[in-house]
């Protein structure tokens, strides 16, 4: 057989801009290996008439950081034709966490995210305390999907602080500790690290999200941790306003 997969009859939209057109798809040993009018046998061929051929979708802004724990599917993203996802963002996550505060990781979910406390509480295996540890289960567990993962700063400060991170900015040698941390997780595939502003943005009995109390200090040193680790970005929520900023959030960009 010339391919193991032949996609035929379909409108493509091949994610450059360009308008959709008709055309087969080959794939070889995982690869598209021929777009066109494709005539050659395949082990394995999908009449895709009516049907879209695109690249799987991105979504760079997703809470899935306890679901990938029971839900390796990860639905409904992937009935979407989304194949790859990162999660992590505003700033909450489960990782890392030391056993004392699980509760208070998942009271900060179920506030931000309006996912039940007892599925939360049923669902996350806790296999990992440090983020690397994080990544590492996730790996192993598996998923359908692709996966990235951004640091969120809640979890860090209140693994550094305690219950402190969500009622004062850290000190000199607690902002040392969390930028460690941070760079450890980049450095064990994090993306970067994530955080939020929005007052709406609440976790633990009804506190601020540990992340919101960061100082501009403790910003520029965790921005610092990217910078010499030579990569990473940075997620935050913003603004109030959609394509609107206020004189406080431009200044803290």
């Amino acid at each position: 057989m010339a391919y193991d997969l032949l996609i035929k009859n379909g409108a493509v939209i091949d994610g450059t801009g360009a308008p959709r057109f008709a055309a087969d798809v080959a794939v070889k040993d995982g690869t598209i290996a021929g777009i066109g009018k494709i005539g050659d046998a395949a082990a394995k061929v999908i009449d895709a008439a009516g049907c879209i051929v695109a690249p799987g979708f991105i979504d760079p802004h997703t809470h899935y950081d306890a679901q990938i724990c029971w839900d390796p599917a990860i639905s409904p993203s992937l009935w979407h034709g989304v194949t790859s996802v990162v999660m992590g963002n505003c700033g909450v996550g489960i990782a890392p966490c030391r056993p004392e505060a699980r509760e208070i990781a998942t009271r900060d979910l179920v506030n931000v995210e309006g996912i039940p406390f007892e599925v939360l509480e049923r669902g996350i295996r806790w296999e990992w305390q440090s983020f690397p540890e994080f990544l590492d289960a996730a790996e192993k567990r598996g998923s359908a999907l692709n996966l990235g993962f951004i640091a969120p700063l809640t979890p860090f400060r209140h693994y550094v602080m305690g219950e402190a991170s969500m009622e004062r900015g850290a000190t000199a040698e607690e902002t040392a500790q969390i930028k460690r941390l941070i760079r450890e997780a980049v450095d064990a595939g994090a993306f970067g690290f994530s955080t939020t502003v929005l007052n709406q943005h609440v976790g633990y009995q009804a506190r601020p999200l540990a992340c919101r109390n960061a100082s501009r200090d403790e910003l520029q040193a965790y921005c610092n941790a990217l910078k010499e680790a030579g990569k990473g970005a940075i997620e935050i929520a913003l603004t109030q306003k959609v394509g609107v900023l206020d004189e406080g959030e431009e200044d803290l960009l």
